[in-house]
């Protein structure tokens, strides 16, 4: 999604978007470092040149900072029923996590508000944000095997969850990212290909 970015459904409840202007996936569900039986997701900033640090993401809907876990964790729920990614309508809450200065608890933002940036808060290996969304009202933490890692109860897909309106897939590791598209969601898997990034980059430059 873009800055101040909205999207209401033909139902009037707002479509929960994907909170960054470019999809870079560094670690999928599952990934051997730290999400070892999650669904949690790690993703990197990123722009038309290249690696965005302390890149910005925004709010998928109007939501609530309702808790942290951590200094650098915060779950935030969204205000109403949304629009997911699965076609259902539901509340939903997310986790994001390694922002060197997140909001504080009690924040309300409205959809496309800035919600943080990519960062180095926590235990990381580099500058990146950290996703993890759940189907309903925040209901706690999980722990799951191999490892007992952590993940939000009633955890579901990312891809599942957000919509990539507007989103430039650069690496999406082959999961099914969704566009909403009416009433019925398309099921196209958006894909850009660096031709694709060079021609924009170009239009950019030469667009005065």
């Amino acid at each position: 999604m873009k800055p101040n970015q909205k999207l209401v459904g033909d139902n009037g409840k707002e479509v929960l978007l994907f909170p960054l202007e470019y999809l870079y996936l560094s670690q999928g569900e599952g990934g051997d470092y730290s999400h070892l039986g999650t669904l949690a997701m790690d993703f990197l900033g990123w722009g038309i040149n290249g690696r965005v640090y302390n890149c910005p993401y925004y709010a998928p809907c109007s939501c609530r900072c309702i808790a942290s876990t951590e200094s650098a964790n915060r779950i935030w729920q969204s205000l109403d029923e949304v629009n997911l990614a699965d076609g259902t309508t539901s509340v939903v809450t997310w986790v994001q996590a390694h922002d060197n200065f997140p909001l504080n608890i009690g924040t309300i933002l409205q959809q496309g508000d800035l919600l943080g940036h990519t960062g180095t808060a926590g235990q990381v290996t580099g500058d990146h944000v950290h996703f993890n969304f759940a189907k309903g009202p925040y209901a706690n933490w999980e722990q799951v095997p191999p490892n007992n890692n952590w993940q939000l109860r009633n955890s579901i897909h990312i891809y599942n969850a957000c919509y990539v309106n507007d989103t430039e897939i650069v690496n999406g590791l082959n999961y099914n990212w969704i566009s909403y598209d009416s009433i019925t969601p398309s099921k196209q898997i958006k894909k850009n290909f660096p031709w694709v990034l060079y021609a924009r980059k170009k239009r950019k430059l030469t667009n005065f």
